[in-house]
C-alpha cells in the first residue's frame, strides 16, 4: 500500500468509496420506485408493503456473502455484482418497453436486487482494511457504513420526489446507468489478493466458514 496513504486515503478507497455511493443510492431508489409503482397499478398499500419487505429480506443472507468474501478476490465480486445488477435491470427496462409488466415480475426484480446487495454489502466491509490505512481503519469502516444509513434513508425520500415527477421508467433507467457505472469505477480498485487454500466441494466449505 502506498506510505501517503498512513497521511490520507488512498485512492483506492476512494474509488470503493464512490462506487458504494452510487451503487447503494441506485438500489435503494430504485427498489422504493419500483414498489411505489406497484402501489399506482394494483391500488393495494399490502402489496406495495409486502413486496418492499420481501426485497430486504436477503439481507439475511449477508454471512453468506461474507464467507465467500473470504474466499474470492473481492474487488472482482463487487465488480461483477454491480455488473450483474446493470444487466438485470436493463432486462428489465427492455421488458417494460416492448412487453408487459406483471407484479410478479416487478418482485421477482426486487428480489433479485436484493440478494446481490447480500452479496455485495459484506463484501465491501471485508475490502475496506485492503484500501484503508490501520490508524484511520475505524473511520474507514464508519465512512462506509454512513453512507449505507444514509442511502437507506433519503433514497426513498428522493424516490418519492423524483418519482411524482418523473414517472417509473427514467428512474430506472438511471438505476441501470448507476450500477454500470459503479461497475466501472470499482475495476480501478487496486486491493492484494491472497487465495485461500482450500479441500473439499465449494458448498460445504461455503457454509462451514458461514458457521465459524
Amino acid at each position: 500500500m502506498n506510505t501517503l496513504s498512513e497521511q490520507k486515503f488512498s485512492n483506492s478507497f476512494k474509488l470503493l468509496l464512490a462506487g458504494q455511493i452510487v451503487t447503494l443510492f441506485g438500489s435503494a431508489l430504485l427498489r422504493f420506485v419500483l414498489s411505489l409503482y406497484v402501489l399506482d397499478i394494483t391500488g393495494r398499500a399490502d402489496i406495495f408493503a409486502v413486496l418492499f419487505a420481501i426485497s430486504t429480506m436477503p439481507l439475511l443472507l449477508s454471512p453468506i456473502g461474507g464467507a465467500i468474501a473470504d474466499r474470492v478476490n473481492r474487488r472482482n465480486m463487487m465488480v461483477a455484482i454491480d455488473f450483474v445488477n446493470g444487466v438485470v435491470v436493463l432486462g428489465f427496462i427492455l421488458i417494460s418497453y416492448f412487453g408487459d409488466l406483471s407484479v410478479f415480475m416487478i418482485g421477482a426484480c426486487m428480489v433479485l436486487l436484493g440478494f446481490t446487495s447480500a452479496m455485495e454489502s459484506p463484501t465491501v466491509l471485508a475490502c475496506v482494511p485492503a484500501v484503508a490505512p490501520a490508524e484511520k481503519l475505524e473511520q474507514a469502516n464508519g465512512i462506509i457504513q454512513g453512507i449505507g444509513s444514509l442511502a437507506q434513508t433519503v433514497a426513498p425520500i428522493l424516490g418519492g420526489v423524483l418519482y411524482g415527477i418523473f414517472g417509473m421508467k427514467p428512474l430506472v433507467i438511471f438505476g441501470c446507468i448507476a450500477f454500470f457505472t459503479a461497475s466501472f469505477i470499482e475495476i480501478f480498485i487496486r486491493m492484494p489478493f491472497e487465495k485461500r487454500p482450500h479441500e473439499g466441494h465449494i458448498i460445504p466449505m461455503i457454509l462451514g466458514d458461514t458457521k465459524e
